[in-house]
């Protein structure tokens, strides 16, 4: 794309576009890289921008975590509305999946305990992030940052089936509460495809790849103490999951460094 001037940054460059928002690598009036998530239309439906200014909220607005995406700023009250993030180096696992890239796995659990180590600290601070998938992990040699805080909620609140189907939880599916549980199960989803170079859930149309999230069977991996970890976090029911994703954390670093 050519350059273009948006307030007081440059746009030189998108990076991804979706139904209601397109992601811009630019820089600012200091020249400082940066990144441009802007909603598409003129004006956003209410319930589209609300969703939006509750993403720019949360993320600027969240104590920095070296593994979650940082938010520089935003103006929701301009046309169209935008959220001004720093860069990240590095490409993101759906990506390297589809180039049918494999990561040593040490290295490989050592992203999954990063991503879960960020997911604990949205919970302790209150939300649930609801759509921890490979679109929304990028990686960078030994590093991983979680992104995309938008479809994330209330601990304790009901968020439909927002987020990415094939890593949804069942509670996800069935329109329950997201809990912590919610985001240690996509984790474990991450681990068991991470592992294996396989789809867990992915049936094709999304009726059925939420059917086989509530009723699919997990295949072990014929690997002991890694299958103890994702039976645990991989339960159907959440209260029978792993307690927290600080536990499931320190349970992939330690299998990472077996490895």
């Amino acid at each position: 794309m050519s350059p273009e001037r948006f307030g007081r940054y440059v746009l030189t460059r998108r990076l991804g576009r979706g139904d209601l928002a397109e992601v811009l690598a630019g820089t600012d009036e200091a020249g400082r890289p940066c990144v441009i998530k802007r909603l598409l239309g003129a004006r956003a439906e209410p319930e589209v921008l609300a969703l939006f200014t509750r993403e720019c909220t949360i993320t600027c607005g969240l104590p920095p975590h070296p593994a979650l995406v940082r938010g520089l700023g935003h103006d929701v009250a301009t046309s169209p509305p935008y959220l001004v993030l720093a860069p990240i180096a590095g490409a993101d696992l759906r990506s390297r999946r589809d180039a049918g890239e494999r990561a040593p796995r040490s290295v490989a659990l050592g992203w999954l305990a990063a991503a879960a180590e960020a997911c604990a600290h949205l919970h302790t601070h209150g939300w649930v992030h609801g759509d921890v998938s490979p679109g929304n992990l990028i990686v960078d040699g030994p590093r991983a940052t979680l992104c995309d805080l938008g479809v994330v909620q209330p601990v304790g609140v009901a968020g439909g089936t927002r987020g990415t189907h094939a890593y949804m939880a069942p509670e996800q599916v069935r329109n329950e509460a997201w809990t912590a549980a919610t985001d240690v199960f996509a984790l474990g989803v991450l681990a068991w495809e991470l592992a294996s170079g396989q789809r867990l859930f992915h049936r094709g149309p999304s009726y059925l790849t939420m059917a086989a999230v509530v009723e699919a069977p997990v295949p072990p991996l014929g690997e002991p103490a890694l299958d103890a970890v994702l039976a645990h976090a991989l339960a159907k029911d959440p209260a029978a999951r792993l307690g927290s994703a600080a536990e499931l954390a320190a349970r992939l670093a330690a299998l990472a460094g077996a490895a």
